[in-house]
């Protein structure tokens, strides 16, 4: 009798949480502030599921299921990649933490493996799910469609990013063709992008082409398996391919919220500059991605009031990277921005102030360096990469 009560409660919890006026950029906590939810602006959702330290006397260890090891600084990471999207935007990701310690839940497993049974565990598991929910309730109405990252740390060797897209290290092996059959293609998490997108990619191309997640990862130092330089994992190597969440959350099951699970080798985790460089860079990319295979016209609805928005969080930004035909430079001050080919070749120079979008469409498809000068002087350079769908594919180096 009891436990019907407690799920009564809960189903009018989410009721509730779906007709909440949540306000983006405030705080809203569970039973005990063991689950919170930063309510968002932006057509993206980032979940932390194994980061907390929690370990209240109340909800006893769990003896049952397969993991207890917590994600060490995924909380942290999580915080640093939204405070660079504001820097960028303005605006901020819906984000999801649970602050239990995994020993005491995990909110990435069915409800009776996560909890164990425990009624308290199966409150906060409820909450946790519900407010993605909420979240993907408020993308879908303001956006009707968009991004679900379930933010993780893997502990393996290979020091690489693991992007789980519910497919296993077998299945990402087959031939482009039957990555793009309809069979392999209704188990991806991410069915309803492959299914459209801005470019019309294929689902493979999606996968470990030149504008995927992995390569987008790559092409700023970040090695990223699947991408273009490694479209599978070999034979005995270790991988994670996606787990409850990102089943649950994303759009296998139908919806329009697609999602993709990244496992963050310790490297981008433990050391904090190490972190904070990559949190300024997975920014970046996540709002590059979103422009490239979501909205075009993303940047134009970003909450930044000057009008001034830098996708790499500084003075000088480019995007996207990778690029096709154009690419959008903006700057805080006037200067003179030249792009040369890696072989030295001068290939574009122009004066640049604010924003200003450049035909780039003449040039082959590779890796470029792009110079930022003030009276002469170098003050920003960083790397770009034009792809190409012809014969001229970019090969990494």
């Amino acid at each position: 009798m009891k436990k019907n009560i407690i799920i009564i409660i809960l189903l009018l919890v989410s009721r509730f949480a779906f007709t909440q006026p949540y306000v983006p950029g405030n705080s809203y906590f569970g039973r005990a502030n063991y689950i919170e939810y930063v309510a968002g602006n932006l057509p993206l959702i980032l979940s932390v599921p194994h980061g907390g330290g929690l370990t209240p006397a109340e909800i006893p260890d769990r003896t049952c299921g397969d993991e207890t090891v917590t994600d060490s600084y995924t909380e942290e990471l999580a915080a640093s990649i939204r405070e660079k999207i504001m820097e960028i935007t303005g605006c901020t990701p819906h984000i999801i933490i649970c602050h239990l310690k995994r020993t005491k839940l995990d909110v990435n497993r069915e409800v009776d493996i996560a909890t164990c049974g425990n009624e308290l565990a199966e409150t906060a598991w409820n909450e946790y799910h519900t407010f993605i929910d909420s979240a993907k309730a408020a993308v879908e109405r303001s956006s009707g469609k968009g991004l679900f990252i379930d933010l993780h740390g893997h502990g393996h060797a290979i020091q690489r990013l693991e992007l789980g897209y519910l497919l296993t290290a077998v299945q990402l092996a087959y031939p482009d063709a039957s990555l793009n059959s309809v069979t392999i293609t209704n188990l991806s998490s991410i069915r309803s992008l492959a299914g459209m997108n801005v470019n019309s990619l294929t689902h493979s191309e999606l996968l470990h082409g030149l504008y995927s997640l992995g390569t987008m990862f790559a092409a700023r130092g970040y090695p990223a398996v699947p991408g273009i330089d490694e479209p599978f994992p070999f034979l005995g190597e270790p991988y994670f391919s996606g787990g409850y969440n990102t089943r649950r959350h994303g759009s296998v099951n139908n919806g329009t919220i697609d999602a993709i699970q990244i496992e963050c080798n310790q490297d981008v985790r433990f050391e904090v500059t190490a972190r904070n460089n990559f949190a300024a860079a997975a920014a970046t990319i996540f709002l590059n991605y979103l422009i490239k295979h979501y909205f075009s016209d993303l940047p134009d609805t970003y909450c930044n009031p000057s009008g001034i928005t830098l996708p790499d969080g500084g003075e000088f930004g480019i995007y996207p990277v990778p690029f096709d035909k154009t690419i959008t430079v903006r700057v805080s001050s006037p200067c003179q921005l030249n792009i040369y080919s890696f072989n030295g070749e001068l290939v574009m120079s122009s004066e640049v102030m604010g924003e200003k979008k450049i035909n780039m469409d003449g040039l082959f498809s590779g890796p470029y360096v792009a110079i930022f000068s003030t009276y002469g002087k170098v003050v920003y350079r960083c790397k770009i990469i034009k792809g190409s769908t012809g014969k001229n594919q970019y090969s990494p180096e």
